[in-house]
């Protein structure tokens, strides 16, 4: 009896030859084209057992402007979940780099968490930092988007998150945070995430993107609160929204001619 990675392999191998034929074709829908990609990445060691879990998963690609590599990333069925991404080759089928957020297993967790919490508490930067870690409420807790552990310390209303990687052979502390201060770059990110929902609020976008899928945002600031949003597509833009972060309105929006 074949195994299951073995018919895996067969699969695999009948979908890089039909994703090559289909992008030896001039007429070819993107749609189709993207299709064979995501089954590429689905159907992979690393992704088939994974995807089975959540049923109705959906997945966006982003082709790429030159060579072969495409960009593929998962979400659950309600997208209010990230599944992973995977860059691939699509002349070759071969998956050049991913990330599957799989939790750790119970067993490993446990383990982890003590590990992490001695090696945490034994650092003498962290021990400068805290002063006196016993007055401090500890957690320890497992990021696996970033596949990373991290220590919280909470004292009253001071937070304290220690960040670090941990394997069977190597530990080692990656930055120590306040919780309570954004980074310049968090702060700016929130700011264009915000600028980009109150863009989705503006009357006749939906119109604007209708029939394309590969649209795309950029977001400029205009000076103080004021942003601007254009979304685009196939090098053309498509819709315009100048927005007010601050009062949370947007100030103008309408389809562009360009």
């Amino acid at each position: 009896m074949k195994s299951k990675y073995s018919l895996l392999k067969k699969y695999h191998l009948i979908a890089i030859f039909t994703l090559c034929l289909l992008l030896s074709l001039p007429v070819l829908a993107q749609d189709e084209a993207e299709q064979a990609v995501i089954q590429l990445v689905a159907e992979s060691e690393e992704f088939t057992d994974w995807l089975a879990q959540y049923e109705g998963w959906i997945a966006y690609t982003y082709a790429p402007e030159d060579g072969t590599i495409w960009y593929v990333e998962f979400y659950t069925a309600e997208e209010d979940d990230w599944l992973g991404y995977a860059n691939i080759d699509a002349d070759t089928g071969e998956i050049q780099d991913s990330l599957v957020p799989i939790p750790l297993p119970p067993d490993e967790f446990a383990a982890g968490q003590e590990r992490v919490s001695k090696l945490v508490l034994s650092d003498p930067e962290v021990i400068a930092r805290l002063v006196d870690p016993v007055l401090w409420y500890p957690y320890v807790d497992f990021n696996r988007y970033e596949r990373m552990w991290e220590m919280h310390f909470y004292r009253g209303k001071e937070a304290v998150m220690v960040k670090a990687y941990l394997d069977e052979f190597t530990f080692s502390i990656q930055e120590i945070v306040d919780e309570n201060v954004l980074t310049e770059e968090e702060t700016l990110q929130n700011t264009r995430d915000e600028a980009i929902n109150l863009a989705y609020g503006a009357e006749g976008l939906d119109t604007a993107l209708e029939g394309f899928d590969n649209w795309r945002t950029y977001v400029e600031n205009q000076g103080g609160p004021r942003w601007s949003v254009t979304f685009a597509a196939d090098e053309r833009e498509l819709f315009y929204a100048l927005v007010d972060v601050a009062s949370d309105k947007v100030i103008e929006a309408g389809e562009t001619d360009q």
